[in-house]
């Protein structure tokens, strides 16, 4: 069963991007985080999942498009950061650096149209 938590204020992060939206959740084997941007006109989407095993966790980032549906962007393979994840966690902490990464990954993509 998940339990989520979900920041009330929209809040302005580094580099001029504002924070839409925000859940984290625990479940039986793992968490997961979820956050949305809006950084120069688009609004950006991070899912992370961590799963007890690697080969069923994820970290991605998506653009919400004018059809209004999420396009992947950008993902980082679970190899480079699972290990360096705890198998438990009752906050987002551990989720927040490779978040962030994705979210610059993704502003670079776009700016580089």
């Amino acid at each position: 069963m998940t339990s989520g938590r979900q920041d009330d204020k929209v809040k302005t992060t580094h580099r001029g991007t504002t924070l839409v939206d925000r859940t984290f959740g625990e479940h039986r084997q793992g968490y997961d985080l979820t956050e949305i941007r809006r950084t120069h006109g688009n609004l950006l989407r991070v899912r992370i999942h961590r799963d007890a095993y690697q080969h069923q966790s994820y970290a991605l980032v998506e653009v919400f498009t004018p059809a209004m549906t999420w396009t992947q962007l950008a993902n980082e393979p679970p190899s480079t950061w699972h290990a360096g994840t705890p198998y438990r966690s009752t906050s987002p902490t551990p989720l927040e650096n490779l978040a962030e990464r994705l979210f610059q990954r993704a502003d670079a993509i776009l700016r580089a149209e």
